[in-house]
């Protein structure tokens, strides 16, 4: 008896083992599991060993420990016998499959286990997924068509109707399913008669398994009747059968009204070709307005020169009017209407440019913590009450160089996308900090170097990116708004000045979570300049000063000239940069030159002035232009060292400006005066070649080198630094890459190889690791990135001590 019931529970287990079906056995006490059958384990990739360490829940991970303890609470307490549900099952590879469960608590010998059979509905649920699809588009396809389409079966009954059919005849199709759709919608005659069904074009097609084309008249629901014209196509089944009828209506009312009124049509046909006339006529309107901006931008630079000469003119010489005349003097009045003229084209041709993106950055020392509290009211008007703005600022920030008016813009910029973002109600968070960034994240990211930033957040609430656009968001012209909310350009201008300022940008953002837009501004050691200029009643006056004054048009420099003597300086003029040069090589006395930007002849503005530099190391320069044509701006930012007055100028502006530079340059003779003396004290000055073929930025290092107690000697070419090398002893050689006459990396493997006692310092608008062969060269220079400061430039020079120059 013993051995038979063996044999029978051997059979049986048998059975489980082989089943086609999963089998799962689990107790009901911790759920682990005491036997899964074959096909469980071939398909989940477990054996059995692996599976007795593991609980019920562990293969189904969409369900939480609590979330099954709950499903077969009816189990345990009796209130059901058996529970039937789908689910997800994970194999040991991670992938997963859709299972139906049936599910029963067996109770045997006193012990409580969970019996579990499973099938694999993954191809089923496919199956089902594919047919929902297919009549999914179906149903929308014919839901969504304005034609009206009808089906009948075999025995002329309606079994389906779309919706433009139930527009059509004013019937549900719960009204005709089942119903012989002659009877309800075409029983009738206009006159009245009887329609009999055998006469009937339409249900002629079934019978006769051919199709059928025409005009009828149907009845709607209402008892009226209207015009259709009709295609009726048998309907057949895999095995050609013709099963039915498939009906396409179409409404002739129209039709029949454009047929008998042929005037009419031709009188709404010349009102449609009117207006598309007019709309034609319209986008011309805004081709042309488009055009028009477009030229606006390209023609700004060359008018603004001619433009802001003709109002430097037309000002100063109404300033020294205005002079004249009495304050009480009735023609006073005219004057400063004149000259407030004058300001609103200067406004103008400011706007200009600016909409031409043609000004030059003015990177200034700032702390972003004063200046986001200086933004706080307007950000608060602008975004509007249904935003609640949150600013934090961190203690002991860093100060940044950058240009305070464009990173307003910015930041304004940034807020209005979020509040776009959050549909005008949410929270904007605002937060500045000190940030570092290290190697291994720069090398992670393009164009991004390590060092200390001074870090700007901000944070909304809103709907957040689709991981699919991130990537695009700062390209030009993409834009997620809809067309004529938003050009494309905001977040690309954006990006633009960032990388332009020497910065970095990045994005963090989730669907319906949110997004940061995190900017990171390269530290300064500069200290920041005072926001507030000191307030004065009085225009500094010159005491005998000689200024040279270098303009080609001659009204202009002629009211200049009257302007400087006004204030109290003595004049000296030329008409181009050559001429200028000759006075400048004869020795007089000049404290300053006062120079176009924009000059005729060979010698070039900023060349002018590194050659006055070079005769007379302690003139002041200063440029006007009413557009500085990049001669003295560089990766769109005024260089280092440049004093600019924009034309046009009042005599106040003038005076203010020409006060500054000679004050500041009495400043530095007498603070370089003590540094050299300083110097003569302890040791010679180390020597540097600089290598720049850019006039103004040679002119404008040079300064700082020199400023620094370096002797420096210049040279603009390969040929000339190669000549300088070979007549004397050097220290440190600093230089660019890009040469007129060669490479500059070529010259600094050169210098690394026959020279290796010199100190190279490189400096260049890119990473001139890209243009090093080998990684020994490469660790031979110092890296200094254009555009640099005296404090930046000092540190390169302090690592070039450092490695033994």
């Amino acid at each position: 008896m013993q051995e038979a019931i063996k044999l029978a529970s051997d059979r049986l287990g048998q059975i489980v083992e082989d089943a086609a079906s999963e089998v799962y056995l689990f107790s009901a006490e911790d759920f682990t599991f005491t036997l899964v059958n074959r096909g469980a384990r071939e398909n989940l990739g477990y054996s059995m060993s692996d599976l007795r360490d593991m609980v019920a829940w562990d293969i189904k991970p969409e369900l939480s420990r609590d979330s099954f303890l709950s499903l077969v609470q009816p189990l345990l307490r009796g209130e059901k016998t058996t529970l039937e549900y789908e689910t997800v099952h994970q194999r040991k590879d991670g992938s997963r499959y859709h299972v139906l469960t049936h599910l029963q608590l067996i109770v045997t010998e006193g012990e409580k286990v969970f019996y579990a059979a499973i099938q694999d509905i993954t191809k089923q649920k496919e199956t089902n997924a594919a047919l929902t699809k297919v009549s999914t588009r179906l149903d929308a396809i014919l839901s969504n068509t304005t034609m009206a389409i009808f089906m009948m079966d075999d025995q002329q009954q309606c079994v389906f109707m779309n919706r433009a059919a139930e527009e059509l005849t004013g019937y549900k199709f719960e009204e005709t399913v089942g119903r012989s759709l002659h009877d309800v919608i075409h029983h009738t005659h206009p006159d009245g008669r009887h329609f009999p069904i055998e006469d009937c074009a339409i249900d002629r097609a079934f019978p006769e398994d051919h199709q059928t084309q025409g005009e009828e008249t149907f009845v709607h629901k209402d008892g009226s009747f209207y015009p259709v014209g009709f295609t009726a196509s048998p309907m057949k089944n895999e095995d050609g059968k013709t099963v039915g009828t498939v009906i396409e209506v179409r409404d002739l009312r129209e039709e029949l009204r454009a047929r008998n009124a042929e005037i009419e049509f031709s009188n709404a046909l010349k009102t449609k070709i009117e207006e598309a006339m007019a709309e034609r006529d319209r986008l011309e309107a805004q081709l042309v307005q488009a055009q028009k901006m477009e030229a606006v931008g390209q023609l700004t630079g060359g008018i603004a020169h001619d433009f802001n000469n003709l109002l430097q003119v037309v000002g100063s010489n109404l300033q020294l009017l205005s002079k004249e005349l009495a304050e009480g003097d009735a023609k006073r009045r005219f004057v400063d209407n004149a000259i407030a003229g004058v300001s609103r084209g200067a406004n103008l041709t400011s706007q200009l440019l600016a909409f031409g993106r043609q000004q030059p950055l003015e990177p200034k020392p700032q702390n972003l913590g004063r200046l986001v509290r200086g933004m706080d009211d307007m950000l608060r008007r602008t975004l509007g009450e249904g935003i609640e703005i949150e600013t934090v600022i961190s203690g002991g920030l860093w100060n940044c160089l950058v240009d305070p008016a464009q990173l307003e813009n910015v930041i304004l910029n940034l807020a209005i996308n979020a509040r776009d973002a959050m549909s005008h109600h949410g929270k904007l968070t605002i937060e500045v900090g000190n940030a570092s960034l290290d190697d291994a994240y720069a090398r992670s990211q393009p164009n991004v170097t390590p060092g200390q930033y001074v870090m700007l957040a901000i944070t909304d609430t809103g709907s957040g990116i689709a991981p699919e656009i991130m990537e695009k968001v700062f390209d030009p012209f993409f834009t997620t708004k809809e067309t004529g909310e938003g050009t494309g350009l905001g977040l690309s201008m954006v990006y633009g000045f960032i990388k332009q300022s020497g910065g970095h940008i990045k994005l963090y953002s989730e669907e319906a979570q949110g997004t940061t837009v995190r900017v990171y501004l390269p530290r300064t050691q500069r200290q920041e300049e005072s926001v507030r200029q000191p307030v004065t009643t009085e225009t500094p006056i010159g005491s005998g000063e000689v200024i040279l004054v270098v303009e080609d048009d001659a009204a202009v420099r002629e009211t200049a000239v009257d302007l400087l003597r006004d204030l109290g300086y003595a004049v000296l003029t030329a008409e181009n940069a050559d001429s200028a040069l000759a006075i400048v090589k004869s020795g007089v006395k000049i404290n300053l030159l006062f120079t176009d930007v924009v000059m005729p002849g060979k010698v070039r503005s900023p060349e002018l002035a590194r050659e006055t530099k070079a005769h007379l190391p302690n003139v002041g320069v200063l440029f006007t232009s009413g557009y500085t044509q990049n001669a003295i701006v560089h990766a769109g930012r005024l260089d280092e060292g440049v004093d600019l007055l924009s034309k046009p100028y009042t005599r106040e502006r003038l005076a203010l400006k020409i006060h500054e530079i000679l004050s500041r340059h009495a400043s530095a003779e007498a603070a370089l005066s003590g540094r050299q003396a300083e110097q003569a004290q302890t040791s010679d000055a180390l020597k540097v070649l600089l290598v720049e073929d850019d006039a103004l930025i040679c002119m404008a290092t040079a300064d700082m080198l020199s400023d620094l107690g370096y002797a420096v000697t210049e040279a603009d070419s390969v040929a000339t630094a190669e000549h300088c090398l070979a007549q004397e002893r050097f220290d440190i050689m600093f230089t660019d890459l890009g040469l007129p006459d060669g490479s500059g990396m070529v010259l600094v493997e050169q210098v690394t190889q026959l020279r290796p006692e010199i100190a190279v310092i490189i400096a260049s608008g890119a990473d001139p690791r890209e243009y090093a062969e080998g990684e020994t060269i490469a660790t031979r220079f110092v890296s200094l990135m254009k555009p640099y400061d005296e404090h930046s430039l000092k540190r390169a020079l302090e690592q070039c001590k450092a490695n033994g120059a």
